[in-house]
């Protein structure tokens, strides 16, 4: 193991971008059946928005951005919150939201992802949270296999729909 986990502070952010914008033109490879909804984003755009989100969330107690480093240089992310939790199990009053995990394609199959994963799981529950959720976009059937692997169950399915022009 070449790399070592790590909090990164809000004030770092934007040295996320390159692998945001990664993940993003991975998602837009993966799903090409929503562009039917409209067209992607451009990547800089796509940075803006998440960015923005990335900082909220982050301002919160119980928010934060893991990363994997390798000799200074950024393997991978993961971005982990708390959130309230919908009222149908007992598993608490919040859940985990792992928001995003990205490997760079040059560390894909380093067991990067499994550490910051674990990394996530870790700080959850040092929170008190006991339950997280992820989602996966459609199509994105490796990352169903890896989180299926790490103990992930079947929980919601999101659909999207256009709301105008029914």
């Amino acid at each position: 193991m070449g790399y070592v986990i790590d909090v990164l502070p809000a004030a770092d952010i934007d040295c996320l971008e390159a692998l945001w914008r990664e993940l993003l033109g991975h998602h837009l490879q993966g799903a090409p059946h929503l562009a039917a909804l409209g067209p992607a984003r451009a990547p800089e755009d796509s940075w803006r928005v998440r960015r923005a989100q990335y900082l909220r969330w982050l301002a919160a107690s119980r928010a934060a951005a893991l990363v994997a480093t390798s000799s200074g240089r950024l393997a991978g992310y993961a971005v982990v919150r708390v959130v309230e939790a919908a009222g149908s199990w007992r598993w608490g009053d919040e859940v985990g939201v792992l928001e995003t995990l990205v490997v760079g394609s040059d560390d894909r199959g380093a067991r990067v992802g499994q550490a910051l994963l674990e990394a996530a799981r870790n700080r959850l529950a040092g929170w008190g949270i006991r339950v997280m959720t992820v989602s996966v976009l459609a199509g994105n059937e490796g990352a169903l296999r890896f989180y299926r692997r790490e103990g992930a169950a079947d929980y919601l399915q999101t659909l999207i729909m256009p709301v105008e022009g029914n």
